[in-house]
């Protein structure tokens, strides 16, 4: 370096303003005996001696590109030049301006005010005043390129960039679109953008303006080849023919391949992207379809459903419930459709309603009655509860042992070593419809397991237990029918045998699986 730039240097760092704003410029340009080296050259025009200045504020917005400024985030001091009347910054600052949606009219300001003073902004002046707003930036961006004063491509990118950190959509759409008409094939960064557009604009069920089919295509297979999980299931689900929220398949691809997309469903599905799980079951089971095969697709659902997903829990449920033949099925099967009825299921709910007998009488008049009751004989008052929560019949909540019944879900009455019909003495699994349901078994638990004296045992076996029903119930005038569920064999058949219970709520599963 030579002695008077070692000089300058000098005077710059003890404070002389002139001579840090040289400094500042020969590096940023890398002229005049000093290297080019952008963040030293910033450092010492935004140092608090001279960054107020305007001066300084021109020199940053004048002696950089518009990409440079983007990339050393120096948006505002292009801003405050601009405003200034630096006219090179007001051409900057305009192009900038075309990156937002609405703000066309804006840069339109700026150019008309550096037309005169810089060439390229009459014609970018002219350009906003003779297209449709969608087509300004494209357009300004390829005059800067083909004047050889600004990397169109690279400004598309950065502000691309920027939108999508924001979350701005109309945005992001906007400059990935100016990105993808400037460029013949995507690269890595753009393809990374657009699945993030894609990605977006599935999120917000909304539209995919600008970008061509065959682009997004590629960028989308481009990501999916270094492994981006998302652009995977995407790219998975538009060739099986699957919509992406609101995004048809044809917007995304050219043309369908079914055993490729399953093929990347899989994949997506293994590396994380569990509702990749779910597409995968309803393609297999289909038969329709070239991929079917039943025991997969079964294999498949099971996987969804072990990943908590809700419909997953509640076709998994169904299926199992309408195979049963054993209380240990139906037990795992309202246990998996009381889990996702737990997230909101529909269906699930109804299909649980469909395994609780209803009980009539007024709620209010039976609750009164209920702590009426509980003043005299508690385990009797427990048993009603249960009764009118999980529509249980006489005989089921006479016999009924809490303790053992409690399930996360409901209860299990267990087999009636009283009964001697097969039919009416079996087992029978019942979901709870609401949290008081389990909030009072949990409550007739607790009190079943305490030790009681012999003189308060007023439960004894199943006939005292009758005998003391019959007493309280003429005691309080009350009726049978306001706390247990009336059903004959037949009825009860429906509710422990899968394929009767299929049968019963045929219509509400043929709406499920439609």
């Amino acid at each position: 370096m030579r002695r008077q730039d070692i000089q300058l240097r000098v005077l710059a760092r003890n404070g002389n303003v002139d001579a840090r704003l040289e400094v500042g410029r020969r590096y940023l340009l890398g002229t005049d005996g000093f290297p080019k080296h952008l963040q030293t050259g910033i450092d010492y025009l935004t140092h608090p001696s001279v960054r107020g200045l305007v001066g300084a504020q021109i020199l940053i917005a004048e002696c950089l590109s518009l990409e440079e400024l983007l990339r050393c985030d120096q948006q505002a001091f292009l801003r405050k030049a601009a405003h200034a009347g630096s006219a090179s910054a007001q051409l900057k600052f305009g192009t900038y301006l075309l990156t937002y949606p609405g703000k066309v009219a804006k840069a339109v300001t700026y150019f008309a005010r550096s037309a005169t003073s810089v060439p390229c902004a009459a014609d970018a002046l002219a350009i906003c005043r003779s297209v449709d707003e969608s087509n300004c930036l494209p357009s300004v961006l390829q005059l800067l390129m083909d004047s050889k004063t600004e990397d169109g491509c690279a400004i598309a990118e950065i502000t691309a960039r920027e939108a999508h950190v924001a979350g701005d959509l109309p945005r992001l759409r906007r400059c990935v679109h100016a990105a993808t008409v400037l460029m013949t094939k995507p690269t890595t960064a753009i393809a990374e953008l657009v699945v993030a557009l894609v990605q977006m604009a599935e999120d917000a069920s909304d539209s995919l303006i600008g970008p061509s089919t065959e682009f997004i295509q590629r960028c989308l297979e481009l990501q999916s080849q270094i492994g981006h999980l998302h652009a995977t299931y995407t790219l998975g689900r538009a060739l099986a023919g699957i919509h992406c929220g609101t995004l048809h398949p044809s917007r995304l691809i050219g043309s369908s391949n079914l055993r490729k997309g399953t093929a990347l469903l899989l994949r997506a599905a293994d590396s994380g992207q569990d509702e990749a799980w779910l597409h995968l079951y309803k393609l297999n089971s289909d038969h329709r379809r070239s991929v079917a095969n039943p025991q997969m697709g079964r294999f498949f659902l099971e996987k969804a459903s072990e990943r908590g997903q809700a419909e997953a829990q509640r076709l998994l449920g169904t299926l199992i419930l309408s195979e049963s033949s054993s209380i240990r099925e139906s037990e795992t099967a309202i246990d998996l459709l009381y889990r996702s009825a737990q997230q909101g299921d529909t269906y699930a709910k109804q299909l649980l309603n469909s395994l609780v007998l209803p009980v009539s009488g007024c709620a209010a008049e039976a609750s009164v009655a209920i702590e009426e009751l509980d003043r005299s004989d508690p385990w009797l008052a427990a048993r009603l509860r249960l009764a009118r929560h999980f529509g249980l019949t006489k005989l089921e909540a006479l016999s009924v042992d809490p303790p053992e019944a409690k399930r996360p879900w409901g209860l299990v009455v267990g087999r009636n070593p009283f009964i001697r019909q097969i039919r009416l003495a079996a087992p029978r699994a019942i979901p709870a419809l609401t949290q008081e349901a389990l909030g009072d078994l949990e409550h007739a638990v607790t009190l079943f397991r305490r030790p009681r004296q012999s003189e308060d045992d007023s439960e004894g076996n199943l006939r005292r237990r009758s005998d003391n029903l019959q007493r309280a119930f003429e005691l309080h005038n009350l009726r049978e029918a306001m706390f247990f569920a009336t059903a004959n064999s037949t009825v009860l058949d429906t509710l422990r045998v899968g394929p009767k219970w299929a049968f019963r709520v045929k219509r509400t599963l043929q709406c499920e699986f439609a």
